[in-house]
């Protein structure tokens, strides 16, 4: 992409509802973040420039970052997440399992809370596309492996257990046995902080007495508060 395609395309997304300040795309083709954070716009429902996206965030992963700089590794790892989501979309399932495999790997390699990467969402979203690929009981391996790793931790809000339990809930409603998937939701909004506004219509949700466990565990989430809006401790 030329500096001055990259140009036209931020003012394209300068334009657009989502209306962002051009002091984000400072630097241009030059500048790694600049690249990232077009991308992210360019995919936006309503904008839809998924090529253009790819080109970009593809341009972004040998990208290094200061990984004294919480920031900087953030942004690295939060192109890399959504490399691999727009990947999956496109059925391109190889390749999204190594973006997100490289966004957990530097998510991992360091030891900063960030403000908006929750490492157990990477690790969901590599389990999710490994069950999508018949990797089934690998992934669930692995979520066992993070929950054994992390329940002891004398943390309250651990992103890790919430999205472990998560995953083997969203299992065991696939596999028919609703009082099981139901449990392990139990223990997933354990581990989160949960806003007081939201404990009836999670109560009456977790009440269905039907075995839809598929339905109850979407009713489950409709009811949970967004994790990106809530307080994290891991």
């Amino acid at each position: 992409m030329t500096q001055d395609e990259f140009h036209k395309l931020v003012h394209v997304v300068m334009d657009s509802p989502a209306k962002p300040p051009e002091s984000l795309f400072m630097g241009g083709m030059d500048s790694w973040q600049a690249r990232a954070r077009l991308a992210h716009f360019l995919a936006m429902q309503g904008i839809d420039k998924t090529n253009e996206a790819l080109e970009l965030f593809h341009s972004v992963v040998e990208a290094e970052p200061d990984e004294e700089k919480s920031e900087e590794v953030e942004e690295k790892v939060y192109a890399l997440q959504r490399l691999s989501s727009l990947e999956k979309e496109l059925g391109q399932n190889d390749e999204s399992l190594t973006h997100i495999n490289q966004a957990i790997e530097l998510a991992e390699g360091t030891d900063f809370l960030y403000k908006y990467i929750l490492r157990g969402e990477l690790w969901a979203d590599r389990w999710n596309l490994m069950h999508k690929l018949g990797m089934t009981n690998e992934a669930e391996s692995e979520a066992d492996e993070r929950i054994a790793a992390y329940k002891d931790i004398p943390v309250e809000h651990n992103s890790y257990l919430y999205y472990g339990y998560r995953f083997k809930a969203q299992l065991s409603a696939e596999r028919g046995v609703t009082l099981v998937a139901k449990d392990y939701m139990h223990m997933a909004i354990h581990s989160m902080e949960i806003p007081a506004g939201y404990e009836a219509g999670l109560e009456k949700a977790f009440a269905a007495t039907h075995d839809n466990a598929s339905w109850i565990l979407s009713e489950v989430d409709k009811a949970t508060p967004n994790p990106e809006k809530l307080h994290w401790d891991i």
